[in-house]
């Protein structure tokens, strides 16, 4: 039987981050869990409006992955941000190649907002009460991130499986103030919490207010 693939994305540098984190983290979250019960994909994106519009659909249909989690930096995070929702808007802001998107929606006829079928909030907690600093976002920003978020959460939405994007802040190799080994031991727990929960149907629950404004806090 064939093991259910797991896609894993980060981006990466684009103006004001010489150094992205969040590629590093794909790339070496996908080579440390291999062999325990799934097939880990790590890619890097480039941080353009064309190439993700491009890329990231090719990647979702050859692989068709049980679950995929986006990583990206957050210059203003302290930890880990839990994208609860992506919205149909994109800032005119220059990407790595200096162009900028040609319409302020991400789709003309999509939703106004698209939410992850994972609980985020559980997982919140449960990162915190392993030590790790998280909190659930109710918004991606208007950046690639929300870009890509919004258009992966459609397409699990038509297609099955399950998506998540995680706002990391910078390391210590940035400039930032968490170290390289206590993110990717933070990658490392939320893959597996999401993995447990795409393979458990009955996780997949509608979150109340309160737990969620909890994580936020």
């Amino acid at each position: 039987m064939a093991r259910p693939r797991v896609l894993l994305t980060g981006f990466g540098p684009f103006p004001g981050v010489p150094e992205n984190p969040s590629g590093w983290l794909a790339e070496t979250l996908a080579a440390t869990t291999g062999g325990h019960g799934f097939e880990p994909h790590g890619t890097v994106l480039p941080t353009e409006w064309a190439a993700v519009a491009a890329l990231a659909p090719r990647l979702h249909a050859e692989l068709q992955p049980l679950v995929t989690i986006h990583f990206g930096v957050s210059t203003r995070a302290t930890g880990l941000r839990l994208e609860r929702t992506a919205h149909n808007r994109a800032e005119p802001r220059a990407d790595a190649c200096g162009a900028k998107p040609d319409c302020q929606t991400v789709s003309r006829d999509g939703a106004a907002r698209i939410e992850t079928r994972l609980p985020v909030a559980a997982l919140a907690a449960q990162l915190r009460a392993q030590g790790h600093d998280a909190r659930v976002s109710q918004s991606c920003g208007r950046y690639l991130c929300n870009y890509l978020y919004y258009h992966s959460l459609a397409r699990t939405g038509r297609d099955g499986g399950d998506a998540l994007f995680v706002h990391v802040p910078l390391t210590q190799a940035q400039g930032g103030t968490l170290h390289q080994d206590a993110l990717l031991s933070a990658a490392e727990d939320t893959l597996r919490f999401v993995l447990e929960a795409a393979r458990s149907p009955r996780l997949h629950v509608t979150e109340d207010a309160a737990s969620v404004a909890e994580a936020r806090a």
